[in-house]
């Protein structure tokens, strides 16, 4: 991409912006009614300290009583003077909706967001003139309008992604998204702001309920024999970030603006990857690479990455019945650290998941141990810390 702009010429202002010790449920308000994803969390000095996301509140189970701490992420964030192509390549690294933008201090002086970012591509020219079929995510990950919301909420966890058709008798009934299950979510804690036409009781309730009952619909799709342009437009126009790919009835893929940015560049910085495969069949390959994905970009929002080793070994375990089991190895660096998990399952995506699951609450126990260790430090007395 030649002479792309920087990012403080594409930034927007931080609408909703959160302290440590703001309520979540203060900030959930906000961002459902300013409509974000991102909020950053800054200290008293303006600095950045963490980011509040639809993900971090949909993946940690805390109460909406609790601060803001409890559940915002380490503070991810591009340099104002970066360029385009740099920001690009670490959203699609983090796999975010927005950057939080920080000067050569760590202080917040605004925000990038994908749509900014779809919005320069559109109008610049700069998107290759593909058909969208060749850059949807496919096949789409769906669910049954019948079934709970505990299991979208799951799905989404799981597979690292932000919405899911809904389908009813095969057809395309709505769609549901992070922001859909944490905003009912916060209605069912505070009942006095419920509102027509939403599901209300417990959280358990919510979660029994089914996705029909909290899915968007009618919903917004497009052809998959449409270009690319013609999608960002759509989803520029009606301020989404993605929608189901429909062919003739059938749900055939979803696309995102993650999609359309990854059609643009190649990542900037990528993370050395040294994976080493066992035999398995090639449906299996596609979905150990895609939780592999979905896990380095979780990591990397945590810590920085320099280094990820992952080897997967098939053996055989003897007995009466032969069966194949996966050993899983993994070995990370950061800027600080070397870390190193092995995990073992029948299934090797299990094994996989289990492996990262193991290394992420690794690198959390460091996390709140350094955390710790500073705030003890700020109580005796010691330097600050820009906690």
């Amino acid at each position: 991409m030649m002479s792309a702009p920087l990012v403080n010429e594409l930034m927007n202002n931080a609408i909703v912006i959160a302290k440590p010790k703001d309520i979540i449920s203060k900030v959930i308000s906000d961002m459902r009614d300013h409509r974000v994803w991102v909020v950053p969390v800054i200290n008293d000095n303006g600095k950045l300290v963490g980011v509040l996301s639809y993900r971090e509140l949909l993946e940690r189970r805390v109460s909406l009583r609790s601060k803001v701490s409890s559940a915002m992420s380490p503070p991810y964030s591009i340099s104002q003077d970066s360029d385009l192509t740099r920001a690009m390549g670490k959203i699609l690294i983090l796999r975010v909706r927005a950057l939080p933008v920080v000067d050569s201090s760590m202080n917040l002086v605004g925000i990038l967001t994908r749509e900014k970012v779809l919005r320069y591509l559109l109008d610049s020219r700069l998107l290759p003139r593909v058909n969208i079929s060749s850059v949807m995510s496919k096949p789409a990950i769906t669910i049954e309008a019948d079934e709970a919301v505990a299991r979208a909420k799951w799905l989404m966890i799981r597979h690292g992604i932000t919405r899911l058709p809904v389908l009813e008798s095969s057809k395309l009934y709505g769609i549901v998204s992070m922001r859909d299950i944490v905003e009912r979510l916060y209605y069912a804690s505070i009942p006095r702001r419920s509102r027509r036409g939403d599901v209300v009781g417990t959280e358990d309730d919510i979660l029994a309920a089914p996705v029909k009952a909290v899915a968007t619909t009618p919903v917004i799709t497009i052809s998959d024999n449409n270009d690319i342009y013609t999608a960002v437009n759509v989803m520029l126009d009606n301020g989404i970030s993605g929608m189901p790919v429909i062919s003739g009835d059938s749900v055939v893929g979803v696309l995102s603006s993650y999609d359309v940015i990854k059609t643009a560049i190649k990542p900037y910085e990528e993370i050395p990857i040294e994976a080493k495969l066992a035999d398995v069949d090639e449906n299996t390959k596609s979905l150990i690479e895609k939780v592999i994905t979905n896990y380095v970009a979780k990591i990397n929002r945590m810590t920085n990455v320099i280094d990820l080793k992952i080897n997967i070994k098939k053996y055989e375990k003897g007995g009466e019945e032969k069966r194949s089991k996966f050993s899983v190895h993994i070995m990370l660096k950061d800027n600080v650290n070397v870390y190193a998990v092995n995990e073992v399952d029948w299934d090797p995506v299990n094994a996989v998941r289990y492996a990262f699951e193991t290394l992420i609450r690794r690198i959390e126990r460091e996390i709140n141990r350094v955390r710790d260790t500073r705030r003890r430090g700020k109580m005796r007395g010691g330097p600050p810390t820009g906690e």
